[in-house]
């Protein structure tokens, strides 16, 4: 009567033992199997390195300026008056823009042809 026939780790070698691959199923000796980046052990020939993609950084961006100073505010200390402003109407004219006598806006001037 024949017993279970051997495989290609079932021999002897002193300080290892039998272990099967995570990958195949396969039993090997534990001195040849590899750890996978995951922590598992694997043939050498199922052994894949790490994705090079899971290493990638992004680069922190800084929006920030070197040197940043207030606006200026170039009409605070003149008055700018728009044309409607100058007019001697009330509610019209604003004050400190107005012009006594002027009646019209605009000078209504209409050009010779």
């Amino acid at each position: 009567m024949a017993g279970p026939t051997k495989g290609q780790a079932d021999f002897l070698e002193l300080g290892s033992w039998n272990v099967a691959c995570s990958m195949c199923g396969r039993k090997r000796k534990a001195n040849t199997m590899e750890r996978n980046w995951q922590g598992l052990y694997r043939c050498p020939i199922h052994n894949e390195p790490r994705q090079p993609q899971d290493f990638v950084r992004g680069v922190k961006d800084d929006p920030s300026v070197p040197f940043a100073q207030p606006e200026l505010t170039v009409f605070a200390t003149t008055p700018f008056c728009n044309i409607y402003e100058v007019a001697a109407y009330a509610g019209v004219g604003a004050a400190g823009c107005m012009i006594a006598g002027r009646s019209t806006p605009l000078p209504l001037t209409i050009p010779a042809e």
